[in-house]
């Protein structure tokens, strides 16, 4: 791997703001004054139903730093991982690092367009970020595309496999319509990241991709 992609893939995957990795939405919904909760449990079937190949990583549907509080967004990343393989970042998403403990998100997706379920509960991929009411790690899907994560670009996504993100762009209309995200709340982490200019991922035009849902 390039050197400049490794520093990369540690500022995507490994440098996420460990302090934010334990917030939750300040406004939580609940029933008869019992806070509610939710374990994802229907990824995959999900993603089954929308026609992709999926592996379900094993103990996905316990895994997670808790339950999430709700679906109210998707949050698009791109791993900066190794330049090969359909997704080699898998143990890092799944296990995290010395610093952070995985899951790093619920799922992840690989260059030949295969998803992985990872996790159901809550994962550690958002960071800090703009409105924790919205794209906390407690409120958000969080999905690790595998790539090198360079050229840093809005425009197009041509430095991905079009295998790949048709698959993206298929997964994510399954999520959006399972859960009820509107199409302005699948975000780019970059999006939402901040600061605004901490991250760079992913590395394709955020606004093209949503016209496409």
């Amino acid at each position: 791997m390039h050197v400049a992609s490794l520093l990369s893939a540690v500022a995507c995957l490994f440098l996420i703001h460990t302090t934010d990795a334990f917030v939750t939405n300040a406004t939580i919904a609940e029933d008869n004054g019992v806070q509610s909760r939710v374990m994802l449990t229907n990824l995959a079937t999900i993603l089954r139903g929308a026609g992709l190949e999926v592996v379900e990583v094993a103990g996905w549907t316990t895994r997670g730093h808790g339950q999430m509080t709700a679906v109210k967004s998707i949050i698009c990343h791109h791993t900066a991982g190794p330049a090969t393989g359909d997704f080699p970042s898998l143990n890092v998403v799944r296990d995290g690092t010395a610093s952070l403990a995985g899951p790093l998100s619920q799922l992840g997706l690989g260059r030949t367009g295969k998803w992985y379920v990872i996790a159901a509960g809550l994962s550690y991929h958002a960071g800090v970020v703009t409105d924790t009411s919205l794209y906390s790690n407690a409120n958000a899907i969080g999905i690790e595309a595998e790539g090198v994560g360079l050229p840093a670009t809005n425009i197009g996504h041509t430095n991905w496999p079009e295998v790949q993100y048709q698959s993206y762009l298929r997964g994510v209309r399954a999520l959006r319509t399972a859960f009820n995200v509107p199409a302005a709340r699948v975000i780019g982490h970059k999006e939402v990241a901040s600061p605004l200019g901490r991250k760079i991922d992913p590395n394709f035009s955020m606004a093209e991709f949503r016209a496409a849902l």
